[in-house]
């Protein structure tokens, strides 16, 4: 995120349509080695599994608390904005041959998302937040098929359909189990979903996305902390909902959370009460949120079976209940945890 920033002077910044096509252009050279990178790493990724590009900023301001990292994508809805043509050199031997020969594999390829104009505008807002890490933005690629010409041939391959892609942002629900939902509606305990708590959870209102970047940003070990809290209350959560006494086991990890989100509303209070932020607007939301447990075959099978479901479309627990309905056999495994967040704050 560094090096794609300090990449933008000021002429660059003027067009967000060339900032969006930028980005995509600059991540996708070392888009496999970020993800394997992260892949290894000890904090894993929340997903937003709603975040179309409308509410991009909505989720942005709610997640910093209890988030590690958090990965928004338009999950391949929009129209495709071609980025240039790719070439692979491909040396291949010839029967009898002495020296190989050298072919082109040349894919044009380009990103699928809703509006490349906010996007960009996104990115130029969020810029605090990208280069700490505490948030990003996975493009969806579209490549196309490849044209073959040997070393000899010149100009680049006949235009042809962006076929279509992989979302590799649901890939990392299944990595990480990690995930944020905007929801009108509260999920519904069943054999497959186990509401964890609710609360009403704090964020930094009043002030732009830019502004509260740069509050965030600057205050980012404060935020850390909570989340490094969180990060162990989560994996704590595993054994309690397999516990003979499971319920018992739930309370007490939900009271300690509570009263840790209640330290940090308290902290966030003090902060928008001093003169500088106060002077901005900064006042604090709260937006109810609900931390569900979810077997993980239950919302791949939803994912999967529900290829809109991540652009909001469809419900999500529906979704998940349908499947669960149609596969009613129990599977082990390490439950997923899903912040459920109203669409609607409080002030």
């Amino acid at each position: 995120m560094n090096k794609f920033y300090d990449s933008l002077m000021e002429p660059d910044r003027r067009s967000v349509q060339d900032v969006a096509l930028k980005y995509a252009r600059t991540l996708k050279r070392d888009y496999e080695r970020l993800l394997n990178a992260k892949v290894t790493s000890t904090s894993p990724y929340y997903v937003g599994l709603s975040s179309e590009m409308g509410s991009f900023t909505h989720v942005t301001k709610r997640v910093a608390l209890v988030a590690d990292t958090m990965l928004l994508s338009d999950h391949g809805v929009g129209e495709v904005h071609e980025l240039g043509i790719q070439t692979h050199a491909t040396p291949t031997m010839i029967t009898n041959g002495t020296n190989p020969l050298i072919f082109f594999d040349e894919h044009r390829y380009g990103i699928v998302t809703r509006d490349l104009a906010e996007l960009g505008q996104w990115i130029l807002d969020a810029e605090p937040l990208l280069r700490s890490g505490l948030v990003w933005y996975g493009p969806v690629f579209t490549q196309g098929s490849p044209a073959r010409s040997s070393s000899a041939s010149v100009g680049f391959p006949s235009p042809d359909p962006l076929p279509s892609f992989t979302d590799r942002s649901i890939d990392f629900v299944v990595e990480h189990g990690r995930a944020v939902d905007l929801a009108t509606a509260k999920p519904l305990a069943s054999r497959v979903v186990r509401p964890v708590l609710e609360i009403d959870l704090p964020f930094i209102d009043g002030l732009s996305l830019s502004d509260f970047a740069q509050v965030t940003s600057e205050e980012f070990d404060s935020y850390r902390q909570y989340r490094d809290f969180m990060r162990s209350r989560l994996l704590e959560l595993d054994d309690a909902l397999e516990a003979v006494e499971s319920q018992v086991a739930l309370e007490r990890i939900a009271l300690a959370i509570r009263d840790e989100v209640n330290a940090a509303t308290a902290e966030m209070n003090r902060a928008a009460r001093s003169r500088a932020l106060s002077h901005a607007g900064a006042v604090i939301g709260t937006t109810s949120a609900v931390l569900t447990a979810v077997q993980p075959e239950a919302l791949q099978g939803a994912l999967a079976t529900s290829a809109v479901l991540a652009a909001g479309a469809a419900g999500l627990w529906p979704t998940i209940q349908a499947f669960a309905d149609r596969r009613p056999k129990h599977a082990q495994g390490k439950w997923h945890y899903v912040w459920v967040l109203q669409r609607k704050a409080a002030r």
